[in-house]
């Protein structure tokens, strides 16, 4: 099945986690649920001029206390590396 992608450019049919991924073995430990507000809110942290993660954005060291405060997220743990993920929620 083949999806258009202009399809999501409104961003409607998405969710956002942050994702947190073990630093020794990339193994996925958690996910937080990120509702479109503060998405909106804390996408301003982030580069979208990256095309190395589209819809994957990581989440550096230096913007953590900023993602706690938008997300109300617990907090994050220094041994594992963190990123904002976009996922097509109507496949």
């Amino acid at each position: 099945m083949t999806r258009d992608p202009a399809r999501y450019e409104d961003r409607q049919d998405v969710r956002w986690d942050l994702v947190a991924y073990s630093a020794q073995d990339d193994h996925l430990c958690g996910e937080f649920p990120v509702t479109r507000e503060q998405f909106i809110r804390v996408r301003e942290l982030f580069d979208f001029s990256d095309e190395a993660f589209p819809d994957c954005y990581p989440v550096r060291p230096e913007l953590w206390p900023q993602v706690i405060t938008i997300l109300a997220c617990p907090p994050l743990e220094p041994d594992k590396e963190y990123f904002i993920e976009v996922t097509a929620t109507d496949y």
